[in-house]
């Protein structure tokens, strides 16, 4: 009965050392950062989406970096623009480079809503690598002129900032 008690010790221990050690070599090397969007007004307001929300999530792993973006609240069935940038949203920046988004319009990644007004997209990136000195953000623009808001004007913005890592 020792012995039994014994070996599952060993066993357990071994096991919970070896899932430390994974954790550990994972867990640093990536980078989360999210964001929540929400409307840039008066723009959003004039382009018929006052209450534009959404969230993105941007993960900075070792050449694994992706992004992804959820809205709501948009018009139905209307294609938009978006991609993150340099920068906050007080104070964008230019688009960040090496972005692939899963559908897109040159470099700007495309966002396309169903008849409710939700959308779903993301993006790859095998060259970004976050710098800590810099601020990121992900905006959403208009892709064609609307009510009177000039293609491309941003009409919901969303600073991202890192996660606090669960350990």
């Amino acid at each position: 009965m020792t012995r039994r008690i014994t070996a599952a010790t060993i066993a357990s221990a071994a096991a919970i050392g070896l899932a430390g050690v994974s954790s550990a070599a994972a867990g640093p090397s990536a980078k989360t950062y999210k964001a929540t969007l929400t409307a840039v007004n008066p723009a959003a307001t004039t382009a018929g989406v006052p209450k534009v929300a959404g969230r993105a999530e941007l993960v900075d792993g070792k050449k694994r970096n992706t992004v992804s973006l959820h809205m709501r609240r948009l018009a139905p069935s209307t294609t938009y623009l978006w991609h993150v940038h340099e920068g906050s949203c007080a104070a964008t920046g230019a688009p960040v480079a090496g972005w692939t988004y899963r559908t897109h319009t040159g470099a700007n990644g495309t966002l396309s809503t169903d008849s409710s007004g939700v959308a779903n997209t993301n993006g790859r990136s095998r060259t970004f690598n976050a710098s800590p000195t810099k601020r990121y953000s992900v905006n959403v623009h208009v892709a064609v002129d609307t009510n009177g808001v000039t293609a491309g004007t941003i009409i919901a913005c969303g600073d991202l900032k890192r996660s606090k890592s669960k350990q």
